[in-house]
């Protein structure tokens, strides 16, 4: 299934970049590697999946990963020896599709790419366009448009609005949110979704997109309402 797929690792051990990429390679997965944040942002590559350490020689992947968004529409998986499960939340919020703890297990981290990439998956679409009203999800060049306005998102953020701009109206479950966007059964506990939908509902609060709403029913899951200038009440 991901015979074809691209990763770009970040990370300056040598030896764990090594075993990471002879593993992923004999997986049939293609991987390039940098060791350092300098390098990341002169690679000119094509990537379905970045797998980022958090600590890295010249810099911070917390403060990296803004940059990798913007120049990569891909998930980002941070790999990282911060294992409290504060620095998991504050990761999970600054963006990353998720966080795997050092030291690696091959056959986690396997798993937990397979389910990045498969929820990635999941959002490509049939049509190159998707519209409610005014807002339009481009699918072709990856971008939601808002009255013909560009939104600048992050590619997770994308993602998330794209599968809600599909089901609007409609009271959607985390077990299925789950499913689609982390690539995993919800286990009742996991603030993953949470976090994420936060993220998106404060970055378009402040993009100032009216009449769009995403309401956190209790018990059930969220439900994703868009009202255009003119309609609203």
């Amino acid at each position: 299934m991901h015979q074809h797929s691209r990763i770009l690792l970040i990370e300056d051990d040598p030896g764990l970049a090594l075993g990471i990429c002879e593993y992923l390679r004999a997986q049939q997965i293609q991987i390039s590697h940098v060791a350092d944040a300098s390098s990341t942002l002169t690679d000119t590559g094509d990537y379905d999946l970045i797998l980022c350490d958090i600590m890295l020689p010249d810099g911070n992947g917390l403060n990296l990963l803004p940059q990798l968004q913007q120049r990569w529409s891909c998930p980002v998986l941070f790999l990282t020896a911060l294992s409290s499960a504060e620095d998991q939340i504050c990761g999970l919020e600054a963006g990353a599709a998720d966080y795997l703890c050092k030291p690696i297990d091959p056959s986690l981290l396997l798993a937990k790419i397979r389910s990045c990439l498969r929820a990635r998956q999941s959002q490509l679409q049939p049509h190159s366009q998707l519209a409610l009203y005014d807002l339009v999800i481009d699918f072709s060049l990856n971008r939601a448009l808002l009255a013909g306005k560009p939104l600048q998102l992050t590619g997770l953020e994308f993602d998330i609005l794209c599968f809600f701009i599909a089901r609007p109206g409609q009271i959607i479950s985390r077990e299925l949110l789950f499913q689609h966007l982390v690539g995993r059964e919800y286990d009742g506990l996991d603030r993953a979704i949470d976090v994420r939908i936060s993220r998106l509902r404060k970055h378009l609060e402040q993009l100032d997109v009216q009449g769009l709403s995403i309401v956190t029913v209790r018990g059930q899951g969220y439900l994703f309402n868009y009202l255009p200038a003119g309609q609203q009440e």
